[in-house]
């Protein structure tokens, strides 16, 4: 069995031996390094060509056998599914001469139903089939399989039952009853073949076949599945003379034969019940081999990237975090190769074109080896939390009524201005503003107007500053400005000016014009003082002496600058 692309994902010891492939090495190379290469460009141009692949795609195949001449072979490719009905693997059927003609109708058999299981048939049916064979082909009137775990009641997998006898009559009754017998289970934990019922069944034996149906001998082929479960083959004969002990072999080989089968059925149905809940699961998967190139990817990441799966295989994926990976890989014991998975955020474009945050944790995919061989990564879709974050963040950190920047955010801006103004060597000015008339606007119109008003007192305020000024609203009716990066006085009463300007016009609301006054401190660092704390007590104390001018006019704190 392949994937998609060639790389060799199961063999067994037969294949092995014809293509002289190291069986340890599955998962690494490739069936274009045993097949002819033309050959092989053309067969795969037509399994990737086609949109519906065919049940079955049968061709002859040279074959480049390691170490060995090469030789053309019959071969049937059956493409896997997962329940989806997605091409998900391909299985590669090499039809061999047998070595021995005795084995031949089984070989067969199990090469055609082996097919049959990789293309989603269920092992049920193939095992119906295998009983319906033996009946068919070799005679034998009543065949069935069962299994049955440990403490649990047997189940009746598979049966066929030759036209001369009636199963619907008797058949169900019988099975309801041997079906919870223990002489079942400790038949079914046997080694090897052996006689179940002779000709002439005591009173009180387990009885294997239902009672109206007249057989000479029932033979059974314990089946070792898995850990606390086991099953068998039963077959009846009608014969009175004993079974062909070649015959009895072949059924002890099919018997290893149907251990096999069911070993691999229970495999893909693992994996493909694996394939449909990553597939189905509604955050973005994909895989991606050790340099991050795409191997595999569920619906949602085809549809967030608003591509088809097809087109992407094979493109590296964007947000592969190599530089992560590399530091891990650093840090990490080499003699193990063990590392853990890594998180980060990525941004992604919806197919929508909308901006999305993704939490991305990339996970290492060791082999049986414990080789890293590739990468899980999935994508979690964090934008709601992350916008919640931040609006929180800005509620923090901004008046909630104007959204300017509120004392908290003023006091660890005006540290860092003060900080940039220090390795600069240029001045800093801080303004507290205050609303001479805001109780009487209050008052006499409402707080519902008040609040009207600061909101665009707070927008003609950032008018008049530069995007690297910081405006902010402490309390009530006062304001706060910081101006950085200033060579001259000259330039802080220019600012000033402009924002008694930019309040003079009266603020319209309906009908109503709302007179603004506004009072004005100013404090500059180095000239007034370095701390932080202290400038906004004395911008403040400068603001109340504009009051005492009569407001609508600013004050330094350094007296002499107010006469210039």
């Amino acid at each position: 069995m392949t994937s998609c692309d060639g790389v060799v994902l199961m063999a067994n010891e037969v294949v092995g031996d014809v293509l002289g492939m190291d069986l340890g090495e599955i998962g690494q190379v490739s069936i274009a390094d045993y097949v002819a290469h033309e050959e092989w460009k053309i067969l795969r141009s037509h399994l990737c060509a086609l949109d519906v692949p065919p049940k079955l795609l049968k061709s002859m195949l040279t074959i480049l056998p390691a170490g060995k001449p090469s030789r053309t072979v019959p071969c049937v490719v059956t493409p896997m599914f997962d329940q989806s009905q997605k091409v998900t693997a391909w299985h590669w059927g090499l039809i061999l001469e047998a070595e021995h003609s005795s084995s031949q109708p089984f070989i067969q058999l199990m090469q055609n139903l082996e097919s049959q299981l990789y293309a989603g048939q269920s092992i049920d049916v193939c095992l119906t089939k295998i009983c319906d064979g033996l009946v068919r082909a070799f005679g034998f009137p009543f065949v069935w399989v069962a299994t049955v775990r440990k403490g649990c009641v047997a189940q009746l997998r598979a049966h066929a039952i030759a036209e001369a006898f009636d199963w619907e009559s008797q058949g169900a009754l019988w099975w309801s009853e041997v079906s919870q017998q223990s002489g079942l289970f400790q038949a079914c934990e046997a080694s090897e073949i052996s006689l179940l019922s002779p000709c002439c069944p005591q009173k009180g034996d387990m009885v294997w076949f239902p009672p109206g149906f007249q057989f000479h001998q029932t033979w059974g082929v314990p089946l070792s599945l898995q850990e606390n479960c086991c099953g068998m083959l039963v077959v009846c004969s009608e014969s009175p003379q004993p079974v062909d002990p070649t015959v009895l072999g072949w059924l002890q080989a099919l018997g290893y034969e149907i251990e096999r089968l069911m070993a691999r059925g229970r495999q893909l149905d693992q994996w493909r019940l694996q394939s449909v809940a990553m597939g189905s699961v509604f955050d973005p998967i994909c895989v991606t081999d050790t340099q991050g190139r795409l191997e595999w990817m569920n619906e949602a990441y085809a549809a967030l990237q608003g591509s088809s799966t097809q087109s992407m295989l094979g493109f590296p994926l964007s947000s592969f975090p190599h530089a992560e990976l590399q530091v891990r890989r650093s840090l990490s014991d080499p003699s193990t190769q063990e590392f853990s998975c890594v998180k980060t955020e990525v941004l992604q474009t919806g197919s929508n074109g909308q901006s999305l945050v993704f939490e991305q944790v990339v996970t290492p995919l060791p082999n049986e080896e414990e080789d890293l061989t590739h990468f899980v990564v999935i994508l979690h879709d964090v934008t709601a939390r992350k916008a919640q974050e931040l609006m929180m963040k800005h509620q923090a950190y901004h008046d909630p009524l104007t959204d300017l920047p509120n004392r908290i955010m003023f006091e660890d801006r005006l540290e860092q201005a003060l900080a940039q103004a220090r390795r600069n060597g240029t001045l800093l000015a801080l303004f507290f503003l205050d609303l001479d008339n805001f109780k009487t606007i209050n008052d006499y119109h409402g707080h519902q107007t008040g609040d009207r008003v600061l909101r665009i007192v707070a927008e003609r305020l950032t008018t008049c500053v530069r995007s690297t000024d910081t405006v902010a609203r402490l309390c009530g009716d006062e304001f706060t400005v910081i101006l950085q990066g200033l060579e001259h006085v000259q330039d802080i009463r220019q600012v000033a000016l402009k924002i008694l300007e930019c309040l003079i016009p009266p603020i319209r609301l309906g009908k109503e014009k709302i007179p603004i006054q506004i009072s004005i401190g100013i404090s500059v660092y180095p000239k007034d003082s370095t701390d932080p704390h202290r400038l906004l007590e004395i911008a403040d104390q400068a603001m109340y002496r504009a009051k005492e001018c009569g407001g609508q006019c600013w004050n330094f704190a350094t007296s002499e600058w107010n006469d210039k």
